[in-house]
């Protein structure tokens, strides 16, 4: 991947962590690396565990952001969070996966971003 594309990911998970923050999610952890790959953002909603997938885009060109959030990226995900629940034995917490959507413009200046509580859900 390139450094500007990164630099554009970590960007918008710096927005999405202050969202959160703002909506009082308290921020447990960021990219955090799993075998199978790398959450976003790990946050405290009340008592419910939720990770956050952040996905953004500073073009429409390949669509809207949470659209390349595929069925394969789905299950990805889904193994990812529930490797990181197994290591921290956190069986018996409440959890979901939630996401957003950042789209920017060429300065980096937010022109939307979309929030999709419950976004990943268990088969």
């Amino acid at each position: 991947m390139n450094t500007y594309r990164r630099d554009v990911g970590k960007f918008g998970e710096t927005l999405a962590e202050k969202y959160f923050c703002s909506k009082r999610y308290t921020i447990k952890g960021r990219n955090i690396t799993t075998p199978f790959g790398e959450i976003d953002l790990v946050a405290m909603d009340g008592n419910c565990l939720v990770f956050i997938e952040v996905k953004t885009r500073i073009s429409g060109k390949f669509g809207e952001p949470l659209a390349s959030i595929t069925a394969s990226k789905r299950k990805t995900i889904l193994k990812n969070c529930q490797y990181y629940i197994k290591c921290n034995a956190l069986q018996n917490r409440y959890w979901r996966i939630d996401a957003v959507g950042i789209e920017l413009n060429k300065e980096l200046d937010l022109e939307v971003m979309i929030y999709a509580k419950n976004a990943v859900m268990e088969d």
